[in-house]
């Protein structure tokens, strides 16, 4: 299994969760994929790309079935495609290998240009999930019941779950809700930006994290820079690498640059 790359042009998404008719991402997905063909992008999925947890095995395959197809075209072109297993899709830590074309590997270090970028999920720095996994794990299992009931009740055990984990921050912090350090991404509790910095300190230029949901661009106290895209429950972002810079770019603007083609 390799962990450390060298990939000067690199696409990177996270939380796409193909599978769950929520986050409606299959097309968008394809879209993106083309685009990384076409201008000879390698490309990253850092964690929850697909839905194992919250889906039907059949649902999963409909959607991913038809993005595999796209995905041996990587190989054809001298491209790679890598997956970081999320928390969504921890069953993949069991196949930790090359699949075909695709490397699935727990992180990424990424050499690029003169720069140094860190790729991770990062589910394993929330504080909910270190304290307390069987409980985190239950509660996406819950959201996966709801969503089978109607997808109403899935977005109301979301916003449940997200109350429980801030309230759990908050406790674990001595803090009270509101209160947490204002320098990392809205809406993120500070443990990501904590951990990012603390990544940093290993000689990475960029930290790259996902699990969140939450988008944003912090810069970190060691000078690196700390990046999550979000999820694509709304508006879908992803990450470009190229000789070492690091963007951050809407999925649509790709796809209605490709259409303008």
């Amino acid at each position: 299994m390799i962990t450390t790359v060298r990939e000067e042009r690199l696409l990177v998404v996270s939380d796409v969760h193909l599978g769950n008719r929520m986050f409606r991402s299959r097309r968008l997905f394809i879209e993106l994929l083309n685009y990384a063909l076409e201008n000879s992008y390698s490309f990253c999925i850092n964690g929850d790309g697909v839905e194992i947890i919250q889906s039907s095995l059949a649902q999963v395959m409909r959607d991913f079935g038809e993005c595999a197809a796209y995905l041996r075209k990587f190989r054809q072109r001298g491209l790679r495609v890598y997956y970081v297993v999320g928390n969504h899709d921890m069953v993949l830590e069991n196949f930790l290998d090359d699949w075909d074309v695709v490397h699935v590997v727990p992180f990424l270090n990424v050499n690029s240009g003169r720069r140094r970028i860190r790729i991770e999920h990062g589910h394993i720095y929330d504080p909910a999930f270190v304290k307390y996994p069987g409980a985190f794990v239950a509660l996406i299992y819950i959201g996966g019941i709801a969503l089978r009931i109607h997808p109403r009740v899935y977005v109301v055990a979301e916003k449940i779950k997200d109350v429980l984990r801030r309230i759990f921050f908050c406790r674990s912090h001595g803090a009270l809700a509101g209160t947490e350090p204002s320098e990392g991404i809205p809406g993120e509790p500070s443990a990501f930006r904590e951990s990012a910095e603390e990544i940093s300190m290993h000689g990475f230029d960029y930290v790259l994290l996902g699990h969140t949901h939450c988008r944003g661009r912090v810069r970190l106290s060691s000078g690196a820079e700390y990046l999550n895209a979000g999820s694509w429950f709304f508006d879908p972002y992803f990450m470009e690498i190229q000789a070492g810079k690091v963007e951050m770019k809407p999925v649509l603007d790709a796809v209605l640059d490709r259409s303008a083609a």
